[in-house]
């Protein structure tokens, strides 16, 4: 196995590019259109609006190209492209009620880079495409345009163009659009008589018209519905090591797994599931064993393209659904095709009004004392084929055991985030490349996502032999429970230590006197304050809690809150506390404010 960072993995030809100029490409649309935005779009759009400089608001990728392509096949390729699909030519407007504007013709700029002298060719394509991707991540677009499109050619051989890389506007397009466009660019460059914009699809501004249905509304609801429910039990904070504290760090390590890869397919082959679902089958049973779980609810992303009408449809519909995958008493063939159930009717009902969304959120969040992320837990950017699920039988299992020495993990530095722990699936045909994101590693490190990335590793080479009962798969997991203390407690599907709630607390009653108790009388997780004039309720007490609650991520709040006159000289004896003045657990909430944020009615 190899480690090491992400740069200088392999020594490759230095790739610099320099810009040279801009080709103006001209397209037309069959129209232009003014309407709301669909919902996957309002959803990013109060996403991106809460935090604009995201890492996920433009999703750069490389366009591959023929070996012998010219600037001017190019140029021809976009304007058909840009013409077809809507979404690469919509403005969008801000507002209460945000809005699309869909133009029927314009001018996209083609920014040309040059390589410099030398020979270039097919095989530097791949170190070429990443250099380009890197520049345009580098070089913001101040306009912010659906769509922008660089190309790095060669000058010593008539500026034939060796990569191409595009930069897209997530409000635009989501990862499953992206695979669209990729293969169309690809079909309009490979024959000229495709190049004809033709018979227009459906279009977001179509989607937005479908969705104001009375019909789609009510779905719509029915899957709000659902994410309530699963709202109730999903942990605050998923992973973390006791003791944690937050360090203000982020990285993530790719695991490289060519053997990881040829297990892959042959649970496929067996089993008939997805490549995707194995693999998270494998994430899941590591985590619960690691997180001490026998279940583990979840965010992923979705990007519902069940209907006929949105196979080959352009625009952004990804949101954020929820899945249950129960994972005690399961053998591994048992867990991957429950997982793939399990995740395919989560997807199913991954549409739905975001803003109502955000009101259940608060009245869930008040009640439980958590502060929700809805980032995913996994996210998996490979397209799916039924070749996919038959291919994994031209090799024995000890091929991958040979491959196994050729793993490799590579960490790079990222934008801290909210969320504790993150997957993505970036690749599974001939080798598994599967990211593990810290938001920060000062709660998992580098160390444990790595421990994690290889036991998830072994348990598919394992399972590539055959089905892993359940009484063995702690075998090739090979890591053991997260160690628990008297003080780390399961508290409303939530592991917690005591201390990460006293943090909580005494930030919050400052300067009020308060400790937290494990349990007492019965209940868990109780605090016990001395009154202040700003707090002499447990509703008070709670409302503190709420408001710093998000600077303190593994912690939730209190179960019960108890306010007394004045403190004890030994806050830590339960006894020594004097008569309260109040108790609660500080949820009380009016019927109308809970009307309100429930979406049900409105209050004047």
């Amino acid at each position: 196995m190899i480690t090491g960072t992400g740069t200088g993995q392999r020594r490759r030809r230095r790739v610099q590019l320099t810009p040279v100029r801009s080709i103006p490409v001209e397209f037309t649309g069959e129209r232009a259109g003014e309407g709301p935005l669909t919902l996957g779009q309002l959803d990013l759009c109060a996403w991106l609006t809460g935090t604009p400089d995201q890492f996920y608001a433009i999703l750069h990728v490389e366009l591959p190209v023929p070996a012998a392509v010219s600037v001017d096949d190019l140029a021809e390729a976009t304007a058909v492209l840009i013409a077809r699909h809507e979404s690469l030519r919509t403005t969008y407007l801000p507002g209460e009620q945000p809005r699309q504007r869909v133009a029927a013709a314009g001018v996209q700029m083609l920014e040309v880079c040059s390589l410099g002298a030398g020979q270039w060719g097919p095989r530097d394509r791949p170190a070429v495409a990443k250099a380009l991707v890197r520049w345009l991540r580098e070089s913001p677009d101040p306009t912010r345009r659906p769509v922008r499109v660089a190309v790095a050619i060669a000058p010593d051989i008539g500026d034939r163009v060796i990569a191409c890389a595009a930069a897209f506007s997530h409000l635009a397009v989501d990862h499953d659009a992206i695979g669209i466009l990729t293969r169309d660019f690809a079909e309009l460059l490979g024959d000229p008589a495709r190049r004809q914009a033709g018979r227009p699809g459906h279009q977001p501004l179509d989607q937005a018209e479908l969705e104001a249905t009375p019909a789609e509304r009510r779905r719509a609801d029915a899957a709000l519905d659902r994410l309530r429910e699963q709202s109730w039990r999903i942990p605050r904070c998923l992973y973390a090591l006791p003791g944690a504290r937050t360090s203000g760090e982020s990285l993530v390590v790719e695991l490289s797994s060519a053997a990881a890869a040829m297990a892959v397919r042959r649970v496929a082959a067996r089993t008939r599931a997805s490549r995707s679902s194995i693999v998270l089958a494998a994430i899941c049973a590591v985590v619960a064993r690691r997180a001490n779980y026998r279940g583990l609810t979840f965010r992923l992303s979705s990007n519902n393209r069940f209907e006929r009408h949105l196979v080959n449809y352009v625009g952004s519909l990804a949101q954020s659904s929820t899945a249950t995958v129960e994972i005690a008493d399961k053998g591994f063939d048992e867990l991957v095709g429950h997982t793939w159930t399990t995740v395919m009717e989560a997807s199913r009902h991954g549409r739905y009004d975001g803003a109502k969304r955000a009101a259940m959120d608060e009245l869930i969040e008040h009640e439980r004392g958590v502060r929700f992320n809805h980032d995913p837990l996994f996210n998996s950017l490979v397209p799916e084929s039924w070749s996919g699920l038959t291919a994994g039988v031209g090799f024995q299992p000890e091929e991958a055991d040979v491959a196994l020495a050729q793993t490799e993990l590579r960490w790079r530095p990222m934008p801290v985030s909210g969320t504790p722990i993150r997957f993505t699936l970036n690749q599974i045909d001939r080798c598994l490349r599967l990211d593990m994101w810290s938001g920060d590693t000062g709660l998992v490190p580098r160390a444990e996502l790595e421990s994690v990335l290889l036991a998830v590793e072994r348990l598919l080479v394992a399972a590539g032999h055959g089905d892993v009962a359940c009484g063995r798969m702690p075998e090739p997991i090979g890591l053991e429970p997260i160690a628990g203390t008297p003080d780390r407690i399961l508290v409303d599907s939530c592991w917690v230590d005591v201390a990460d709630v006293q943090r909580l607390v005494d930030e919050a009653a400052a300067p009020a006197v308060a400790h937290v108790f494990a349990s007492a009388g019965g209940r868990p997780l109780v605090a016990y304050l001395a009154a202040t004039d700003a707090v002499y309720t447990p509703e008070q007490a709670h409302a503190r809690c709420m408001a710093v609650l998000a600077y303190h991520p593994t912690a939730i709040t209190p179960r019960h809150y108890v306010i007394c006159r004045t403190a004890p000289s030994d806050p830590a004896d339960p006894t020594a506390w004097p008569a309260p003045v109040a108790t609660g657990a500080g949820r009380a909430i009016r019927h109308d404010r809970a009307a309100v944020i429930a979406g049900e009615r409105d209050v004047r």
